[in-house]
């Protein structure tokens, strides 16, 4: 048997998804205790802020990458209600898969997207720290490079995700943040019959952190 398929077998691939879902646990355990560590006491009932600036890692199906995150602070107070816009820069790769399997080639991609992000949600105080709970939604737009598409071309990916996250802030001017969403993919522009066929519908994961200024 040749050692793509042997790899491309159901228990291969439970395996490797099992895997990779320990490690991903694993880091955020690590990344949660190290924001534990460095916490700082300070009075949260008198935390406020008027800019947030990230970075992030987000992983989805088949999808990952990185990402930076510039927002601002949409109320001139933040005491129990949430409301940010935020910008960001993402660079990810990854790969677009056939959803019928009788074309079960793969598609390898990676891209550039600028989208812009808007957070709504709610602030709950504690003695040291600050929890908040939020649902997101954001768009961005995005080029992209694969086999028989140039990096400039069209179409386009237009990206619509939605979700919610947490964000644990344990020190005045940093917080560990946790997102989970689904994200769509559509394409605007130019000839998309090479891309009919592929699924462009996958669950995020993501995990990062957030200054305030």
């Amino acid at each position: 048997m040749p050692l793509v398929a042997k790899i491309n077998t159901p228990e291969i691939k439970a395996t490797i998804l099992r895997i990779m879902k320990r490690k991903t646990i694993l880091l955020v355990l690590v990344a949660f205790l190290c924001s534990v560590g460095f916490a700082q006491e300070f009075s949260s009932a008198n935390m406020n802020y008027r800019f947030v600036s990230g970075g992030f890692w987000s992983c989805g199906q088949d999808i990952s990458g990185g990402y930076g995150e510039f927002g601002i602070n949409c109320r001139p107070e933040e005491k129990v209600f949430v409301m940010r816009d935020c910008f960001f820069i993402q660079g990810e790769g990854g790969t677009l898969r056939r959803s019928s399997s009788a074309h079960p080639d793969p598609l390898e991609f990676g891209g550039l997207q600028i989208g812009n992000k808007l957070i709504l949600g709610g602030r709950t105080n504690g003695t040291g720290f600050i929890v908040r709970c939020y649902g997101f939604v954001s768009a961005s737009a995005e080029l992209f490079s694969c086999t028989g598409h140039d990096f400039f071309s069209m179409p386009l990916m237009i990206n619509l995700t939605f979700g919610g996250g947490f964000e644990f802030q344990y020190h005045r001017n940093a917080a560990f943040v946790l997102e989970f969403g689904g994200r769509n993919i559509l394409l605007a522009g130019g000839d998309k019959s090479a891309f009919e066929g592929y699924s462009f519908s996958s669950p995020v994961f993501t995990i990062g952190f957030r200054s305030f200024n």
